[in-house]
């Protein structure tokens, strides 16, 4: 009988009936009361057990099988790479954070209306008396101060207040009786076109770009903790380049590389002088400069203050700045309500939403702006998933929900997605097992089309098809995106003379970067692509001992190249070698008399350990940059340049 019948079938003897019926009832409740009891403790531990990995993973009959499968990620002439389903056995981080949520209460939400924007209340618990300012853009990195007022907040209450209309920022600050702040905000008030102002639907073959950056995901990390959105792919025009190579250190560096088509060293020559005689910018433009100059919307976003772009500013990066830009929304953000909730101050919220969230909403907030109008269109979410390999489990459902929902605005049939990182986990227990430091230079790229983009172009989507297992860099997807502004570039009759040129190309003369409509040379090598050796991941490793002299010898050399960098801030302390943690000998062919180590050492003070490669010939030189491994956090907060701090260890 299920439980919460109204009827028990108990016998009772020896009792009259009236007992009888009492007794029944009342060992009826305490039954019902204890399976209830029983059920609600049964799932609390299935959930706390189990977490939130899915139901099918955990009752597959194949799933311990299927753990130890190797996928293959590159299968060509010059590189054959594999990756593990089942992640190495790494030491759990001191808290749960895939159990974090932003501890306090989300008191108003926006709402826009045909009138005006409203702030709508909601958990009110006490009277609040409240301040408000309201902005506007103005440029990259500011925001125009509008005006500003107050307001009361009674406990219960649902009516809205307006504070103004059209797009607009709002920072509100409301306190108790006690002068307690009670709630602290940014909200961004994002209305959609007016209708008669919606241009007419694009005639003729045109594509959206979607770009949708999550930092520090590798495609194996991808394929373990994004079981959702897998299954979503399923349903989807898609291709996964699972031979997608980082050529930089950071994501900076990498997204420099796809947004400008250039590594930050040949940038800096380049843009020294930012403008010559007649006024003009010099130096390349950034894909959305591109975008905007024929006819694009342009919108860029991302989940933290410290943006990349910021870097960026002697390059003149602000000189045609998106439309639709987040940036000085997160630096309101970042300086008047941020606060942090797990150990390590990487994760942050402004009042009961996560910085991530506020991104995605963000994102969603274009979806009316973008439904009728091409877009580029630039998103990258970096807050947990840099710090903690389960973070990105957190983030399964929330962008399942985001493409599903463009999808359902039909901005799918219109628009290349791109998701894509800068590279794999780079701290931490994980990114310290090989695998992880193999997964390290194997960041994520998926490209979802759509479906008609294959009757149209086939060529161009069986080169794509066939580019998946080959060795892919950010200058391809740069190379790339510049076709899609110009589709009839990968017409067959067009495609079929750009094939002919790139084949009759070899060696050197082979492009560092190719469109991936174009196929790219099954003999291509990491040095043809333009990745540093420490990044490549094509070359066999042969773990050597770390007393070796030679070893020895090399890891003094990595040391002493750390504090030549550092010699110019006198505030770093000079780092000595402590030990050697790893050693591999470079393997690059039988034909080869090149002899090449990568180390893994640690150094002192700090205890930094730190990765590179050193070739000997005649003599020893760096042929990477350093990578520190280690986490850093405020030991190096002395200088400002973001290289060096993961190198500097302060002095007291």
């Amino acid at each position: 009988m299920g439980v919460g019948s109204e009827k028990c079938a108990i016998t009772i003897y020896r009792t009259s009936p009236n007992s009888l019926e009492a007794i029944t009832k009342d060992l009826c409740g305490k039954m019902q009361w204890y399976m209830r009891c029983m059920m609600l403790l049964s799932g609390a531990f299935f959930l706390l057990y189990f977490g939130l990995q899915p139901l099918t993973e955990l009752f597959d009959e194949n799933s311990p099988a299927d753990q130890d499968l190797e996928v293959v990620l590159i299968n060509t002439s010059q590189c054959h790479l594999v990756g593990r389903q089942s992640p190495p056995p790494i030491t759990r981080t001191h808290e749960n954070v895939v159990l974090l949520r932003c501890n306090k209460l989300q008191v108003l939400f926006t709402d826009t209306r045909s009138d005006g924007n409203y702030l709508m209340p909601s958990q009110i618990f006490e009277k609040l008396w409240c301040k408000y300012w309201l902005y506007t853009p103005q440029d990259w990195n500011m925001e125009k101060l509008l005006g500003e007022g107050q307001f009361n907040l009674l406990p219960n209450e649902h009516e809205g207040f307006k504070v103004g209309s059209g797009r607009q920022t709002v920072r509100v600050l409301c306190k108790s009786a006690a002068n307690e702040v009670k709630y602290h905000d940014v909200l961004l008030f994002l209305p959609p076109p007016e209708p008669d102002l919606i241009p007419e639907p694009e005639s003729g073959d045109k594509l959206s770009v979607l770009i949708l950056g999550i930092d520090s995901l590798s495609h194996m990390v991808f394929l373990r903790n994004f079981p959702f959105i897998n299954s979503l792919l399923d349903y989807l025009p898609h291709f996964k380049l699972t031979g997608y190579s980082r050529v930089g250190l950071g994501a900076y560096e990498n997204i420099m590389a796809l947004l400008s088509g250039r590594s930050i060293d040949e940038l800096d020559p380049d843009w020294q002088n930012p403008e010559d005689e007649s006024g003009e910018a010099k130096g390349p433009h950034f894909l959305w400069e591109k975008f905007k100059a024929a006819g694009y919307k342009t919108a860029y976003g991302e989940d933290t203050a410290q943006s990349f772009a910021d870097r960026t500013e002697r390059w003149r990066f602000a000189r045609e700045f998106p439309e639709f830009n987040m940036h000085p929304i997160m630096l309101k953000m970042d300086r008047h309500t941020r606060y942090s909730i797990d150990i390590r101050e990487m994760i942050h919220c402004t009042a009961g939403r996560a910085f991530g969230e506020v991104l995605r909403d963000f994102i969603t907030s274009l979806v009316p702006h973008f439904k009728n109008r091409l877009f580029f269109s630039f998103f990258w979410e970096s807050q947990g998933v840099e710090e903690y390999y389960e973070y990105s489990r957190t983030l399964d459902v929330a962008y399942l929900m985001l493409l599903k929902r463009l999808e359902e605005e039909n901005i799918l049939n219109k628009t290349l997605v791109l998701l894509v990182s800068g590279h794999g986990l780079r701290k931490g227990n994980y990114r310290m097992s090989y695998q992880g430091m193999q997964e390290e230079s194997e960041p994520l790229l998926i490209a979802i089309y759509p479906e008609w983009l294959k009757a149209k172009y086939p060529r161009a989507i069986t080169n794509l098809e066939t580019n998946t297992k080959r060795l892919v860099t950010p200058y391809d997807l740069h190379k790339t995106l510049q076709d899609v502004l110009h589709l009839d570039r990968i017409k067959d009759s067009h495609l079929q003379k750009r094939m002919k040129k790139l084949e009759s190309r070899t060696g050197k003369k082979v492009p560092r970067g190719i469109s991936l409509f174009l196929p790219i040379p099954d003999a291509r090598t990491c040095d043809m692509a333009g990745i540093p050796s420490l990044f490549c991941f094509c070359r066999d490793l042969t773990e050597v001992p770390t007393d070796d002299g030679l070893v020895v010898q090399c890891s003094r050399f990595l040391v002493k190249s750390i504090n030549q960098m550092l010699k110019p801030y006198p505030k770093c302390e000079e780092l000595k070698l402590h030990m050697v943690l790893l050693a591999y000998f470079v393997d690059f062919g039988e034909e080869s008399f090149i002899y090449e180590l990568k180390l893994r050492v640690k150094t002192m003070p700090g205890e930094g350990v730190f990765e590179g490669t050193v070739r000997i010939t005649d003599k020893m030189y760096l042929t990477s940059p350093v990578n520190r491994i280690s986490r850093y956090l405020s030991r190096s907060t002395c200088v400002k340049e973001p290289y060096i701090r993961t190198m500097c260890h302060c002095r007291d």
